[in-house]
């Protein structure tokens, strides 16, 4: 089985560096958008068998639900990306699932068909999938078993999950899938975003908060 995890933050600590370009309650609706169209990708890629989401926000967990994923709730007492990814990780392997997709929601251009080519991408013993951000950072990261290496998020995290993948003698293979190398976390980010067409919801919410001419694009 072929599961997939998206981390997502709390909406009132979501997308804080972009509070110059929007207000709380539009970076809120943002980061809602993002993950609807990161968990519809999800829903129409061939071999994603299951799709959760780990957050501790319960707007995020309804909406997760609504739209076909598992909510994981994040207990209070774990912070950051990667103690919630390990949450999220001890509450799938119930499930006993063969290849772990940790996914961010912020990455709203994504497609099917690329999250279909990350997985082709897999060895079918022992083996993982990186797709790096511009700020070198991870947007995807596929692992066969799901615990063959453990989740290194933040600052750098390329460069961390390629030593971490080395270390526990894990084939890596890199991929540099374009709407996967920009995740949105700068307002610079958005004008990418909103230069670059695509058919998401993300995409309307932009136009409708008339992002170019916020950024005078």
């Amino acid at each position: 089985m072929i599961s997939a995890l998206v981390p997502a933050k709390a909406l009132d600590q979501a997308k804080e560096r972009l509070a110059e370009l929007l207000t709380e309650h539009e970076r809120r609706s943002l980061s809602l958008v993002m993950l609807a169209d990161v968990l519809r990708a999800l829903g129409a890629a061939r071999g994603v068998d299951r799709a959760f989401v780990v957050s501790p926000d319960q707007d995020i967990l309804r909406d997760a639900e609504r739209l076909g994923a598992d909510p994981i709730a994040q207990p209070a007492s774990l912070s950051g990306i990667n103690e919630a990814l390990k949450h999220g990780l001890r509450v799938i392997s119930l499930e006993e699932p063969t290849v772990l997709l940790v996914l961010l929601a912020d990455v709203p251009a994504v497609t099917p068909a690329e999250i279909e080519s990350i997985l082709a991408a897999l060895p079918h013993d022992l083996g993982a999938v990186i797709c790096p951000s511009r700020a070198e950072g991870t947007s995807a990261l596929a692992i066969r078993p799901p615990e063959a290496m453990n989740f290194r998020f933040g600052p750098d995290s390329y460069t961390q999950h390629q030593r971490e993948a080395s270390a526990r003698g894990v084939p890596l293979e890199a991929l540099r899938i374009e709407s996967l190398l920009n995740d949105v976390d700068e307002p610079e980010d958005l004008g990418y975003l909103i230069t670059h067409a695509a058919e998401t919801a993300t995409h309307r919410l932009l136009a409708e908060l008339r992002i170019v001419e916020r950024l005078n694009i």
